[in-house]
């Protein structure tokens, strides 16, 4: 996988699990100290966070770091 689609899919999952929590952009940027632009940027896919953060994000979400990196998609069970 290329640089450009790990991105897109990290920001992507970063953007799936933010509404499945029912936050804002701006209530998860607040949540872990980051304005709500770089969040916006993560899931455009215009950069991606730190590994800390992912760590962090991962807590917040309730899953795994692995999960906000692969393409849900193509995972067998689906």
């Amino acid at each position: 996988m290329d640089d450009e689609k790990l991105k897109k899919q990290i920001g992507e999952n970063i953007g799936a699990y933010r509404k499945r929590m029912g936050f804002t952009q701006a209530r998860l940027a607040e949540k872990l100290n980051y304005s709500d632009k770089a969040v916006s940027k993560w899931e455009r896919g215009e950069s991606v966070p730190d590994v800390t953060t992912l760590v962090q994000l991962a807590d917040l979400f309730d899953v795994t770091v692995n999960d906000l990196l692969v393409d849900p998609n193509a995972l067998p069970e689906n």
